[in-house]
């Protein structure tokens, strides 16, 4: 990640937060380093210097599903957490933006062990 981060980053002041490595580590990869240099450059998008947080990441990252997602899947898990990042973490807020019942969310939240 340091490596990734000062080649996307060069002569800036960039670094992951805790909680943002937690995230970073415990995400599957499948697309390898690929797939994490555009997660950090999507992260450095949303801040180009500074602690990078676990919300800056993008919505791919915000969740460890246990297996494959369908593009649905996919879709649903990256509207939920945008939700949540919009809203602060605010899940009653979050869940009126989806148009969904908080009891709904909860579980879509599980589903996806979503963890941001």
């Amino acid at each position: 990640v340091a490596a990734l981060l000062a080649e996307l980053a060069p002569g800036r002041d960039v670094r992951l937060s805790a909680g943002a490595l937690r995230t970073v580590s415990r995400h599957p990869w499948p697309g390898n380093v690929s797939e994490l240099r555009d997660a950090l450059t999507a992260a450095l998008g949303r801040r180009p210097v500074g602690v990078v947080e676990a919300t800056d990441l993008p919505e791919s990252c915000q969740s460890a599903p246990s297996g494959t997602l369908r593009a649905v899947d996919r879709a649903e898990r990256d509207a939920i957490v945008a939700a949540l990042r919009d809203t602060d973490g605010n899940r009653a807020a979050a869940a009126a933006a989806l148009g969904v019942a908080r009891s709904t969310l909860y579980r879509k939240i599980a589903q996806y062990r979503i963890t941001g």
